[in-house]
């Protein structure tokens, strides 16, 4: 084997390792949120009443939840555009295989929904579950301002979380790897 195919064989093998590192921090974090979320809203689903009194401490936690889980988001959107690009460089390394052998290509996702599609949804329903919470168990007495600062950042928080969702992350199809410098 000469130094040209040795070499494109370890950048190939490190670039796999590399994909399998943002995949288990992405799948930690898809784990991760839901779950606290969800034990969260337990509690305060489970609780009796919420008092009026209260009402700020739920509407800023609720915020200051959904601002934490956006930050995970858009740090994981880097993630998956680092993982795109280490799966483009693969699969540009994979075409010389692919072509001189006739081994087969990467499948697509199913429905082509792979992992971009799920982290989306994931995130931005876990951020719009926690935006819904001070609205559905806080006592609407006595808290117009509040409310009103509330439904305005968490405005914010619903258009930055779109904007994240609906830019794209992924990494165009690069050239294959030819053995020329």
């Amino acid at each position: 084997m000469n130094t040209d195919a040795l070499s494109i064989d370890r950048i190939f093998q490190e670039t796999c390792v590399s994909i399998r590192a943002t995949d288990e921090i992405s799948f930690k974090l898809m784990g991760f949120v839901p779950l606290v979320s969800g034990a969260t809203f337990l509690v305060f689903f489970l609780k009796e009443q919420i008092s009026s009194a209260n009402a700020p401490v739920v509407f800023c936690f609720a915020l200051y939840a959904a601002l934490i889980t956006l930050g995970l988001f858009r740090w994981e959107l880097r993630n998956i555009q680092t993982c795109s690009w280490l799966r483009r460089r693969a699969e540009a390394l994979e075409q010389t295989v692919v072509t001189t052998t006739g081994a087969p290509k990467q499948p697509l996702p199913p429905l082509r929904i792979g992992k971009t599609e799920a982290e989306k949804w994931i995130y931005s329903i876990t951020i719009l579950a926690w935006l819904s919470i001070p609205p559905l168990v806080c006592p609407p007495d006595n808290f117009n301002l509040l409310l009103v600062a509330y439904v305005t950042a968490a405005t914010l928080v619903v258009a930055v979380t779109a904007l994240s969702v609906l830019g794209t992350v992924r990494v165009p199809k690069m050239e294959a790897v030819t053995g020329a410098p």
